[in-house]
């Protein structure tokens, strides 16, 4: 291998390091985003996960002990549904941190080189040269 390649080949890698390295850590930041919202009539309070999962829910005040059971679910959905949005919002944002990675490499990154080429194997040009049976 000639010099160049190999510095490319390094310089790719340390690439590919330090992407999957920030990839971890928003994957690690998402893991452990919360959000939290209140209904209209501040009556219910909720908190969800970036996978949406409620992890609480909170009955703020005596509000709830006067309100029928459908407009108590209604409160407890649109909570939800507000949290969820918001770690929505959250988790977009950390993705948008992360949204350019590899495009080096998508971008002719390797000044060039002809990665087809690298990567063909070795028996395809054998079977070109009438070299023997190939692979397979």
């Amino acid at each position: 291998m000639n010099q160049s390649f190999e510095r490319q080949m390094r310089d790719a890698l340390a690439d590919f390091t330090k992407q999957h390295e920030a990839l971890r850590k928003v994957s690690t930041d998402v893991a452990a985003l919360t959000a939290t919202a209140r209904s209209h009539d501040r009556a219910v309070e909720v908190t969800v996960t970036a996978q949406g999962e409620v992890t609480a829910l909170r009955f703020l005040g005596d509000k709830h002990r006067t309100m029928t059971a459908q407009k108590l679910a209604a409160d407890v959905l649109e909570a939800i549904s507000q949290a969820r949005t918001r770690v929505g919002e959250q988790v977009s944002a950390l993705m948008e941190s992360v949204a350019g990675l590899g495009s080096g490499v998508r971008s002719d990154g390797f000044g060039g080189l002809d990665l087809d080429k690298l990567l063909e194997p070795t028996w395809v040009e054998d079977l070109g040269k009438g070299g023997g049976s190939g692979r397979g």
